[in-house]
């Protein structure tokens, strides 16, 4: 998992002299169609999951208690079987649900409903307690840990209102990029796991 292959320069694939916003939308162009061409998923995932309770370990939150995962959608990398590893482990595991401009937690359990985007959200009461670890879907992540999501700014948004939770990337390997831009004020990823390695932030 810790093989780092040569990735194409950000500059290559969206231009250095585009405004951040028309880089952002041009890097998430490009990797939603290199997000469809991930193959073995199967796999994959299973290397995802494996990848995440080795960086729980050495991150020293194996006893981490409350996990916040989003519901896989589209070509995201799936979390099922993560989410089914967690519940097994005797974790709560905690998803997200829309609420007008806002992003709530909620516990995962047999009833889902589905948001006008089709994404899976629990039903249930929106969870107020203390959150340990957050794993977050992502368009695109660098080795800095930025994280490119979808713009809808949600994540930004529940973050800030849970600052102390520890945020980890998973993501297919083909996610990671050279370069995602950002400001000063964006909020990092303290870990990345892809199928093929684990990243730490520092």
């Amino acid at each position: 998992m810790d093989t780092i292959e040569k990735r194409k320069p950000f500059t290559v694939l969206c231009g250095e002299k585009k405004s951040m916003e028309e880089r952002k939308k041009a890097l998430r162009a490009h990797m939603r169609k290199q997000r469809t061409l991930v193959d073995n998923r199967d796999v994959k995932e299973r290397l995802m999951t494996e990848g995440v309770f080795a960086a729980l370990e050495r991150a020293g939150l194996a006893d981490a208690d409350c996990f916040f995962v989003y519901m896989s959608y589209s070509s995201e990398a799936r979390t099922d079987t993560l989410i089914d590893a967690l519940q097994k482990r005797g974790k709560r595991v905690l998803a997200p649900r829309v609420e007008g401009a806002e992003m709530v937690a909620v516990e995962v359990g047999e009833d889902m409903s589905l948001s006008e985007m089709g994404i899976r959200e629990p039903v249930g009461q929106a969870y107020e307690g203390e959150i340990d670890v957050a794993i977050m879907p992502l368009l695109a992540v660098d080795e800095k840990g930025n994280r490119l999501g979808y713009g809808g700014g949600y994540y930004d948004k529940f973050l800030q209102k849970n600052p102390r939770l520890f945020k980890l990337a998973y993501a297919y390997d083909i996610q990671l990029v050279d370069e995602v831009p950002s400001v000063s004020t964006d909020v990092k990823v303290d870990a990345i796991v892809t199928d093929k390695r684990i990243l730490f932030i520092n």
